[in-house]
């Protein structure tokens, strides 16, 4: 499973903290791009796109909080307007399988984040399954918002990137 419609294009170029003093990239396909960035001795891993004319991001990422993993994702466009409070669900279909996710509005307003809930495995099986997708699909259940759909063939090498980053930090 790939997670790369549009909004996942856009997810990698917001995903690196803006106060982050190294961001290396580690694999970079198709415009799908892996990354590990480093702020104040804490590291955070990242991958996404924003390689699309539609002006839509999307970034799946992992990092240590308090002792364990935890795996978000941020997307956006560059037209949203979302307050920082703003609460809904998306949903992320790779494939066959979906993630439905709640979402909270950030201080970017072109930018909404949600977090992966259930058991930091279950999150990596995502990411694997994004890994193996032939096609995205991204909904916003009660909003009018069109689906996102993004094609996912070519990203493994980026996805394996991103795994082996995330186990190591």
């Amino acid at each position: 499973m790939r997670l790369v419609p549009l909004a996942l294009a856009a997810l990698l170029a917001l995903a690196a903290p803006a106060s982050a003093q190294n961001v290396r990239n580690l694999a970079a396909i198709n415009g799908w791009t892996a990354y590990i960035a480093e702020t104040n001795g804490q590291q955070l891993c990242g991958m996404g796109t924003q390689a699309n004319n539609q002006g839509r991001f999307f970034w799946i990422k992992v990092e240590r909080l308090q002792g364990g993993l935890h795996g978000f994702i941020q997307l956006g466009d560059r037209s949203w307007n979302v307050r920082r409070e703003a609460r809904g669900r998306v949903v992320v279909a790779i494939d066959r399988q979906t993630a439905d996710l709640n979402y909270t509005g950030t201080s970017q307003p072109d930018m909404i984040e949600a977090s992966y809930q259930g058991a930091f495995n279950n999150f990596v099986r995502f990411v694997e399954a994004f890994a193996l997708g032939l096609r995205m699909q991204v909904t916003f259940p009660g909003e009018t918002v069109d689906p996102w759909i993004a094609d996912l063939r070519g990203t493994r090498a980026v996805t394996e990137a991103f795994l082996a980053c995330a186990r190591r930090i």
